[in-house]
């Protein structure tokens, strides 16, 4: 028991995945392969379990400003806000990658239409 809280294994877990969302972001924007929303929502979700991590009474505080009764309500209510929040942004982030698909088909099949036009251009005057 370190300042009057109980640890355990869960606490180590919730540390360490909080960790590896905090790491898993900074190295996506670093590699410029996504966007800053990313590493903005790594950074809460990450930052969120830390918190939880090191001070696992926090949802004590968070039931008593929701105005519920026990602290499981609190962690069920905060968890199912970010599940949301999570799930909305990947279905935007899935709709949109469905668009830009959608677009770079359609862009592929005009190349390949003017490559076999082209083609077919280039026999018929080496057939002359």
């Amino acid at each position: 028991m370190v300042f009057g809280f109980d640890y355990s294994l869960v606490n180590l877990l919730s540390l360490v995945v909080g960790l590896a969302f905090l790491t898993n972001g900074y190295v996506i924007v670093r590699s410029e392969r996504e966007s800053l929303e990313l590493f903005v929502m790594s950074l809460l979700l990450g930052a969120g379990l830390i918190v939880v991590a090191i001070v696992p009474n926090v949802f004590e505080l968070v039931a008593r400003v929701l105005g519920l009764e026990l602290k499981a309500r609190a962690i069920l209510v905060i968890s199912n806000l970010t599940l949301f929040v999570a799930v909305t942004y990947l279905l935007n982030r899935i709709g949109h990658m469905y668009d830009r698909l959608s677009r770079l088909n359609e862009e592929l099949s005009l190349l390949r239409s003017e490559l076999e036009e082209h083609q077919l251009q280039t026999e018929d005057t080496k057939d002359e």
